[in-house]
This record gives structure tokens, sequence and C-alpha cells, in this order.
């Protein structure tokens, strides 16, 4: 049986491409989603066979539940702030 694969932040441009470069090898993918995720990029994804989770990521009980049977969990996230601190010029 192939544990699926958890892709946090699956519609983004990042997390797209992993889900596309996972299912390319087979992998079972389950994506986690904003809530408020834009209803096309779920049912895009959906079409591709992902088992899509909208999920509040700040819910740690539903965030467990999301990830349970996983084989492994990726995060593809955008973090709210900007992560640059500083840069070299």
């Amino acid at each position: 049986m192939n544990l699926p694969i958890v892709v946090a932040g699956g519609t983004g441009n990042l997390g797209r491409r992993i889900i596309e470069a996972l299912l390319r090898r087979g992998a079972a993918v389950r994506a986690l989603v904003r809530p408020e995720t834009d209803p096309a990029k779920l049912a895009d994804l959906a079409q591709l066979g992902v088992d899509v989770w909208p999920v509040d990521l700040a819910d740690a009980a539903a965030l467990t539940q999301a990830c349970a049977g996983a084989g492994c969990v990726v995060s593809a996230l955008a973090g709210l702030h900007e992560v640059i601190v500083d840069v070299q010029a």
C-alpha cells in the first residue's frame, strides 16, 4: 500500500510543482489547503487525483487529523511576512 504524501501549500507555485512531480512518480498525494482557497484550484487538484483537505493550519487537532496515516509531510507554505531579513549589496 502506498502511504499518501501530504503537501502543505499545494495550490501555490512550488506546492503545485511538488505535487505534479509526486504524481508522475505514482505517489498518492494529499494536499493541505487553506479553507478560503479558490474552489477552481481545489477542483483542478482533485481532477489530477489529489486528495484535497481544506485545513486551518492554526488548528492543531485538524492538522493532526489531516496528516494521519501519511508516509511523509512536505511543506511548501509561504510565510505570512517577508522572510528575507537582510541582504548584501
